[in-house]
């Protein structure tokens, strides 16, 4: 019989998952952290403990995200797209029927919800991977609600999804949501949507605080030619680098080559090359 994951209320709105005793037994819990301690380094060694933790545990979420990711290591695109919503949909049957997404919430703090909540992040990224950014918005909104703290980040990848499907509007409602948010995303963000609505005033204040954050961002744009600095991805990114801003470039280069973006940081070169280092 399978050991299922339980979705209790423990006061108001508040939810928490009770997860069987089984998962942290002795040899599921050895067969999982090496599982997990191999992931990014022999990711074929991964993909076949996180299975042999599933056949038997077939609701253990976090063997389910972690075999996502491994499957997309090895470049197996479509497997990791299954396995990312098969976990998503087994975390979703364990929630009882009253529970109502629209008051609840699931707070990351609390480490038996991680699971599902990473779950959700996996899905949603799987998602916009595949370019189903309205499928993916849905979940990241999901995330929010349920966990308005966003530990995880979802609000940045919402934006991302908004940005691709150019619905400017929404992306402007959601910079709103977090007015004192820094992020190199939202900075950013604000002064893109600037630039496309034409408002050069409003475009040249927010040009300062977004150098601010990241000086390297506006030279990478202007850019005749993309490419990697040396060696980018090898080490923890750090925020205000080279490449934090090529990162950036590349997750948003959609809105980054358009014409008069380009046009607008050529013009305000004097302002911003002041801040390169």
């Amino acid at each position: 019989m399978a050991h299922i994951p339980q979705v209790v209320k423990s006061t108001d709105n508040e939810w928490e998952f009770i997860l069987p005793k089984e998962f942290s037994n002795e040899q599921t819990l050895q067969q999982y952290t090496a599982a997990v301690g191999m992931l990014d380094t022999n990711d074929v060694f991964t993909e076949v403990i996180l299975k042999q933790v599933i056949k038997e545990h077939p609701y253990h979420l976090d063997a389910y995200n972690h075999l996502s990711v491994a499957f997309r290591n090895q470049e197996k695109e479509f497997e990791s797209y299954l396995v990312a919503e098969k976990g998503y949909r087994l975390g979703k049957e364990c929630f009882p029927k009253d529970f109502q997404l629209k008051n609840a919430r699931l707070s990351y703090l609390n480490s038996d919800n991680r699971p599902y909540l990473r779950s959700c992040h996996i899905w949603g990224l799987e998602l916009q991977f595949n370019e189903e950014f309205e499928k993916a918005i849905e979940v990241f909104d999901e995330m929010l609600q349920l966990n308005p703290n966003d530990n995880q980040g979802a609000r940045h990848l919402k934006l991302e999804c908004l940005f691709a499907l150019k619905d400017y509007a929404g992306a402007k409602h959601l910079l709103k949501n977090y007015p004192g948010e820094n992020s190199i995303e939202f900075t950013y963000g604000k002064l893109l949507l600037a630039i496309l609505d034409g408002d050069k005033k409003n475009a040249e204040k927010l040009l300062p605080e977004a150098v601010e954050r990241n000086p390297f961002v506006p030279a990478e744009i202007v850019k005749k030619r993309h490419t990697p600095p040396p060696g980018f991805l090898e080490q923890e990114m750090t925020p205000g680098s080279r490449d934090e801003a090529f990162e950036y470039w590349h997750d948003y280069s959609d809105i980054c080559t358009q014409e008069e973006v380009i046009d607008f940081f050529e013009e305000t070169k004097k302002v911003w090359s002041k801040k390169k280092k």
